[in-house]
Protein backbone atom coordinates (compact mmCIF):
# COMPACT_ATOMS: atom_id res chain seq x y z
CA UNK A 1 0.00 0.00 0.00
CA UNK A 2 1.09 3.38 -0.89
CA UNK A 3 0.88 6.09 2.35
CA UNK A 4 1.64 10.02 1.57
CA UNK A 5 1.94 11.50 4.50
CA UNK A 6 3.65 8.58 6.52
CA UNK A 7 6.01 5.79 5.47
CA UNK A 8 5.43 2.12 6.74
CA UNK A 9 8.26 -0.62 7.07
CA UNK A 10 9.24 -4.18 8.82
CA UNK A 11 12.47 -5.64 9.75
CA UNK A 12 13.49 -8.39 12.06
CA UNK A 13 9.80 -8.03 13.94
CA UNK A 14 9.92 -4.49 14.06
CA UNK A 15 7.32 -2.55 12.16
CA UNK A 16 8.16 1.60 11.60
CA UNK A 17 5.56 4.02 10.92
CA UNK A 18 7.39 7.56 10.25
CA UNK A 19 4.95 10.47 9.95
CA UNK A 20 6.44 12.03 6.88
CA UNK A 21 4.90 15.95 7.12
CA UNK A 22 8.66 17.37 8.60
CA UNK A 23 8.12 20.88 6.55
CA UNK A 24 4.57 21.58 8.74
CA UNK A 25 6.21 19.49 12.03
CA UNK A 26 4.23 16.77 10.70
CA UNK A 27 0.97 18.00 11.76
CA UNK A 28 -2.21 15.87 11.64
CA UNK A 29 -4.17 15.81 9.32
CA UNK A 30 -7.32 13.89 8.04
CA UNK A 31 -5.41 11.86 5.55
CA UNK A 32 -2.60 11.15 8.02
CA UNK A 33 -5.62 9.82 10.57
CA UNK A 34 -6.47 7.34 7.47
CA UNK A 35 -3.21 6.16 6.62
CA UNK A 36 -2.38 5.63 10.78
CA UNK A 37 -5.72 3.67 10.14
CA UNK A 38 -4.83 1.52 7.52
CA UNK A 39 -1.17 1.19 8.87
CA UNK A 40 -2.35 -0.63 11.80
CA UNK A 41 -4.67 -2.85 9.29
CA UNK A 42 -1.66 -3.43 7.60
CA UNK A 43 0.67 -4.12 10.85
CA UNK A 44 -2.06 -6.96 12.15
CA UNK A 45 -2.33 -8.92 8.64
CA UNK A 46 1.42 -9.44 9.56
CA UNK A 47 2.16 -12.36 11.44
CA UNK A 48 5.90 -11.79 11.64
CA UNK A 49 5.14 -8.03 13.70
CA UNK A 50 6.08 -8.24 16.98
CA UNK A 51 6.62 -4.28 17.77
CA UNK A 52 5.73 -1.60 16.10
CA UNK A 53 7.87 1.77 16.70
CA UNK A 54 6.04 5.35 15.74
CA UNK A 55 8.34 8.98 15.33
CA UNK A 56 8.21 11.80 13.11
CA UNK A 57 10.52 12.82 9.54
CA UNK A 58 12.68 15.97 10.63
CA UNK A 59 13.08 17.61 14.00
CA UNK A 60 9.57 17.46 15.34
CA UNK A 61 7.61 14.23 16.43
CA UNK A 62 4.84 16.02 15.91
CA UNK A 63 3.02 19.47 16.46
CA UNK A 64 -0.49 18.07 17.05
CA UNK A 65 -3.31 19.23 14.47
CA UNK A 66 -3.01 21.37 11.38
CA UNK A 67 -2.88 24.95 12.29
CA UNK A 68 -5.75 25.63 9.14
CA UNK A 69 -7.44 22.85 10.66
CA UNK A 70 -8.30 24.42 14.17
CA UNK A 71 -8.48 27.89 12.32
CA UNK A 72 -11.25 26.76 9.89
CA UNK A 73 -12.96 24.86 12.85
CA UNK A 74 -12.33 28.13 14.99
CA UNK A 75 -13.99 30.45 11.84
CA UNK A 76 -10.04 32.14 11.64
CA UNK A 77 -7.57 32.35 8.71
CA UNK A 78 -7.86 31.25 5.16
CA UNK A 79 -8.31 27.04 5.82
CA UNK A 80 -11.33 25.68 4.36
CA UNK A 81 -11.13 22.35 5.88
CA UNK A 82 -11.71 21.76 9.59
CA UNK A 83 -10.88 18.57 11.23
CA UNK A 84 -13.92 16.32 9.44
CA UNK A 85 -15.48 15.68 12.67
CA UNK A 86 -13.36 16.07 16.29
CA UNK A 87 -14.79 13.06 17.10
CA UNK A 88 -13.82 10.76 14.09
CA UNK A 89 -10.97 13.09 13.68
CA UNK A 90 -8.95 11.69 16.95
CA UNK A 91 -10.87 8.44 16.60
CA UNK A 92 -8.42 7.90 13.42
CA UNK A 93 -5.15 8.73 15.01
CA UNK A 94 -6.05 6.55 18.48
CA UNK A 95 -6.65 3.24 16.05
CA UNK A 96 -2.91 3.09 16.96
CA UNK A 97 -4.81 1.76 20.35
CA UNK A 98 -5.78 -1.05 18.29
CA UNK A 99 -2.24 -2.73 17.53
CA UNK A 100 -1.72 -6.14 17.99
CA UNK A 101 1.57 -5.63 18.82
CA UNK A 102 3.19 -2.89 21.55
CA UNK A 103 3.91 0.63 20.19
CA UNK A 104 6.80 2.74 21.20
CA UNK A 105 6.63 6.33 20.57
CA UNK A 106 10.18 7.29 19.88
CA UNK A 107 9.54 11.68 20.43
CA UNK A 108 12.30 12.63 18.50
CA UNK A 109 11.42 16.41 18.93
CA UNK A 110 8.27 17.98 20.31
CA UNK A 111 4.89 16.58 20.54
CA UNK A 112 2.38 18.98 21.09
CA UNK A 113 -1.21 19.30 21.91
CA UNK A 114 -2.72 15.99 19.93
CA UNK A 115 0.75 15.08 18.99
CA UNK A 116 1.40 14.55 22.68
CA UNK A 117 -2.16 12.39 22.88
CA UNK A 118 -1.22 10.66 20.29
CA UNK A 119 2.32 9.44 21.64
CA UNK A 120 0.58 8.86 25.28
CA UNK A 121 -1.70 6.23 23.28
CA UNK A 122 1.16 4.12 22.63
CA UNK A 123 1.85 2.17 25.25
CA UNK A 124 5.49 2.77 25.46
CA UNK A 125 7.31 6.17 25.03
CA UNK A 126 11.00 7.37 24.61
CA UNK A 127 12.01 10.90 24.18
CA UNK A 128 15.08 12.76 23.14
CA UNK A 129 16.71 14.84 25.58
CA UNK A 130 15.97 17.88 23.65
CA UNK A 131 12.45 17.27 22.95
CA UNK A 132 9.19 19.17 24.60
CA UNK A 133 6.27 18.02 25.61
CA UNK A 134 2.53 19.55 26.27
CA UNK A 135 -0.59 19.57 26.18
CA UNK A 136 -1.22 23.07 25.07
CA UNK A 137 -5.11 23.06 24.33
CA UNK A 138 -5.93 25.67 26.21
CA UNK A 139 -3.36 27.59 25.47
CA UNK A 140 -5.48 27.96 22.02
CA UNK A 141 -8.48 28.74 23.64
CA UNK A 142 -9.68 25.53 23.38
CA UNK A 143 -11.17 21.73 25.55
CA UNK A 144 -8.21 18.94 25.08
CA UNK A 145 -9.12 16.19 22.49
CA UNK A 146 -8.32 12.88 21.56
CA UNK A 147 -8.44 11.24 24.75
CA UNK A 148 -6.21 14.01 26.57
CA UNK A 149 -8.57 13.70 29.92
CA UNK A 150 -8.87 10.13 30.01
CA UNK A 151 -5.23 9.03 28.97
CA UNK A 152 -3.25 11.40 30.83
CA UNK A 153 -4.66 10.79 34.12
CA UNK A 154 -4.15 6.71 34.21
CA UNK A 155 -0.60 6.97 32.91
CA UNK A 156 0.68 10.18 35.07
CA UNK A 157 -1.98 10.32 38.11
CA UNK A 158 -4.93 12.81 38.09
CA UNK A 159 -3.14 15.71 40.04
CA UNK A 160 0.01 15.24 37.37
CA UNK A 161 -2.85 15.31 34.53
CA UNK A 162 -4.52 17.85 35.77
CA UNK A 163 -1.56 20.70 36.22
CA UNK A 164 -0.55 19.85 32.32
CA UNK A 165 -3.76 19.89 31.08
CA UNK A 166 -4.96 23.35 33.08
CA UNK A 167 -1.52 24.75 32.41
CA UNK A 168 -1.13 24.03 28.82
CA UNK A 169 2.89 24.17 29.57
CA UNK A 170 5.82 22.49 27.66
CA UNK A 171 7.75 20.24 29.84
CA UNK A 172 11.24 19.02 28.87
CA UNK A 173 12.25 15.35 28.87
CA UNK A 174 13.91 15.37 32.21
CA UNK A 175 10.27 16.15 33.60
CA UNK A 176 8.48 14.08 31.28
CA UNK A 177 10.86 10.99 32.68
CA UNK A 178 10.26 12.13 36.17
CA UNK A 179 6.07 12.21 35.78
CA UNK A 180 6.53 9.24 33.86
CA UNK A 181 5.00 10.34 30.42
CA UNK A 182 7.86 8.95 28.82
CA UNK A 183 9.54 5.70 29.95
CA UNK A 184 13.10 6.44 28.88
CA UNK A 185 15.25 9.60 27.83
CA UNK A 186 18.15 9.63 24.95
CA UNK A 187 20.50 12.00 23.91
CA UNK A 188 22.95 11.43 20.38
CA UNK A 189 22.48 8.02 20.97
CA UNK A 190 18.87 8.35 20.66
CA UNK A 191 18.32 6.08 17.18
CA UNK A 192 20.14 3.48 18.71
CA UNK A 193 18.24 3.74 21.77
CA UNK A 194 15.30 3.08 19.88
CA UNK A 195 16.41 0.30 18.12
CA UNK A 196 17.65 -1.49 21.29
CA UNK A 197 14.00 -0.63 23.01
CA UNK A 198 12.64 -1.85 20.32
CA UNK A 199 14.64 -4.82 20.19
CA UNK A 200 14.21 -5.74 23.39
CA UNK A 201 10.28 -6.22 23.29
CA UNK A 202 10.70 -7.95 19.74
CA UNK A 203 12.92 -10.79 21.36
CA UNK A 204 10.69 -11.41 24.09
CA UNK A 205 7.98 -14.49 23.89
CA UNK A 206 5.36 -12.78 20.99
CA UNK A 207 2.56 -15.11 21.82
CA UNK A 208 3.02 -13.77 25.55
CA UNK A 209 3.26 -10.22 24.45
CA UNK A 210 0.22 -10.54 22.43
CA UNK A 211 -2.15 -11.33 24.99
CA UNK A 212 -0.33 -9.21 27.78
CA UNK A 213 -1.40 -6.42 25.52
CA UNK A 214 -4.55 -7.58 25.79
CA UNK A 215 -4.54 -8.19 29.44
CA UNK A 216 -3.17 -4.82 30.06
CA UNK A 217 -5.96 -3.22 28.08
CA UNK A 218 -8.60 -3.86 30.29
CA UNK A 219 -6.51 -3.34 33.46
CA UNK A 220 -8.67 -0.41 35.17
CA UNK A 221 -11.47 -2.25 34.30
CA UNK A 222 -11.20 -5.43 36.43
CA UNK A 223 -11.02 -5.98 40.42
CA UNK A 224 -7.85 -8.01 41.66
CA UNK A 225 -9.80 -10.94 41.31
CA UNK A 226 -10.66 -10.84 38.29
CA UNK A 227 -7.10 -10.00 37.45
CA UNK A 228 -5.62 -13.25 38.66
CA UNK A 229 -8.17 -15.40 37.00
CA UNK A 230 -7.57 -13.79 33.48
CA UNK A 231 -3.38 -14.35 34.57
CA UNK A 232 -3.56 -17.89 35.75
CA UNK A 233 -5.87 -18.54 32.21
CA UNK A 234 -3.88 -17.32 29.83
CA UNK A 235 -0.36 -18.03 31.75
CA UNK A 236 -1.56 -21.61 31.26
CA UNK A 237 -2.59 -21.18 27.41
CA UNK A 238 1.11 -19.89 27.06
CA UNK A 239 2.73 -22.45 29.19
CA UNK A 240 1.17 -25.13 26.59
CA UNK A 241 3.31 -23.38 23.59
CA UNK A 242 6.37 -23.91 22.24
CA UNK A 243 7.89 -20.46 22.51
CA UNK A 244 7.40 -21.28 26.84
CA UNK A 245 9.49 -24.66 26.78
CA UNK A 246 11.86 -23.09 24.27
CA UNK A 247 12.06 -20.06 26.62
CA UNK A 248 12.30 -22.10 30.06
CA UNK A 249 14.77 -24.38 28.34
CA UNK A 250 17.28 -21.28 27.15
CA UNK A 251 17.68 -20.27 30.62
CA UNK A 252 18.51 -23.31 31.75
CA UNK A 253 21.33 -23.90 29.06
CA UNK A 254 22.20 -20.21 29.70
CA UNK A 255 21.62 -19.40 26.03
CA UNK A 256 19.32 -16.75 24.04
CA UNK A 257 15.64 -18.06 23.36
CA UNK A 258 14.82 -18.48 19.39
CA UNK A 259 10.61 -17.79 19.93
CA UNK A 260 8.75 -18.93 17.40
CA UNK A 261 5.71 -17.29 18.44
CA UNK A 262 3.97 -21.22 18.14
Amino acid sequence: MNYDTLTLSSDSGIARITLQRPQELNAMTRQMGEEIRDAVKAINSDPEARVVVVRGEGKAFCSGASLSNLGAEAGVGDGNIGLGGGLEFYKLFLSIRDLAVPSIAAINGHAIGAGLCFAVACDLRIMHEKAKAGMTFTRLGIHPGMAATWNLPRLIGPSKAADLLYSGRLVGAAEALELGLVNRVAGEDFDAAVDAFATQVAEAGPIAVRRLKQTLAGTYDRSIDEALEIEATVQAETFDTEDAAEGIKAVMEKRKPAFKGR
